[in-house]
């Protein structure tokens, strides 16, 4: 009869201790329920970091929820602090050429906040061409910025040997103007960090600091390609690189003024969830 009531009194105990833990739970720790997408992603780069992998799901969340997600043939999130993480195409994590992940050259430096590349030998190439983009009237690239610095010199793009170029240059001098699809500007701004996007449609090319147009050509963009994959650090030719640390790089079709400020909040957030 004694044991009876003690397993009864423990049993009871273990109910009530569990119910008041249940209680007093901090409701941030319920399980993720990740995006198949972001899941995808996370297991190809084998991130670990909490913060990381639940940034990397609603990133992808908010993407879809504003019908963006479409819009993008590559977004490289850099993160994880590795080459071997930072390597992956968010929109299709295989590990080939095909499924544009980056190769990496060089030396560059990586970081948790993104990676930098210092010189010209530094760069990652996407194995994306222009002419495989969505076409001259429906292009666009961007890179996120974390360097404060007026180094003239390109940060992404293909060439600076062939018309049209298409390439983006932060900071640029006349030696290292932004180019895309016939749209070409030096680029003076004091202001190199965030969000850079260079974006054609059929009746314009517009260029774009967090969001906000920096600056138009308004016509139409030249119908031509360099056929050269697009590279993140550098771009071919020039012997200048742009030497700011990149937290995120994209590759896809042009968007509107509305998409391009929605983009950027979308992005904010995701670099404002992961302390960088």
């Amino acid at each position: 009869m004694k044991n009876t009531v003690r397993l009864f009194s423990l049993v009871f105990f273990c109910f009530l201790y569990a119910s008041c833990q249940k209680e007093f739970l901090d409701p941030h720790d319920k399980p993720i329920v990740y995006d198949a997408d972001a899941k995808k992603f996370i297991d190809s780069s084998g991130i670990i970091d909490s913060a990381e992998k639940a940034g990397i799901n609603d990133f992808v969340k908010e993407l879809k929820n504003a019908s963006l997600w479409d819009k993008f043939m590559a977004i490289y999130p850099m993160v994880g602090g590795t080459a071997n993480k930072a390597m992956w195409n968010l929109k299709d994590p295989r590990n080939s050429d095909a499924a544009y992940r980056l190769t990496f050259t060089g030396s560059p430096i990586f970081a948790t906040s993104g990676v930098l590349f210092p010189t010209i030998s530094d760069y990652a190439d996407t194995h994306l061409a222009d002419d495989g983009m969505g076409g001259a009237t429906d292009a666009a690239i961007s890179y996120y910025s974390r360097t404060q610095n007026t180094v003239s010199g390109y940060d992404m793009g293909c060439t600076d040997g062939a018309i049209p170029y298409n390439e983006l240059s932060i900071y640029s001098n006349s030696a290292d103007k932004s180019e895309w699809f016939g749209f070409s500007q030096d680029i003076l701004s004091p202001n190199t960090t965030g969000l850079f996007m260079l974006s054609s449609s059929a009746t314009e090319v517009t260029r774009y600091r967090n969001g906000v147009v920096v600056s138009m050509k308004g016509s139409a963009p030249q119908n031509s390609y360099t056929s050269l994959t697009i590279l993140i650090g550098v771009s071919r030719v020039t012997m200048h690189p742009g030497q700011k640390e990149c937290a995120l790089a994209t590759i896809g079709d042009g968007l509107t003024d509305a998409q391009a400020l929605t983009f950027y909040n979308i992005v904010q957030k995701f670099e404002t969830t992961l302390g960088r």
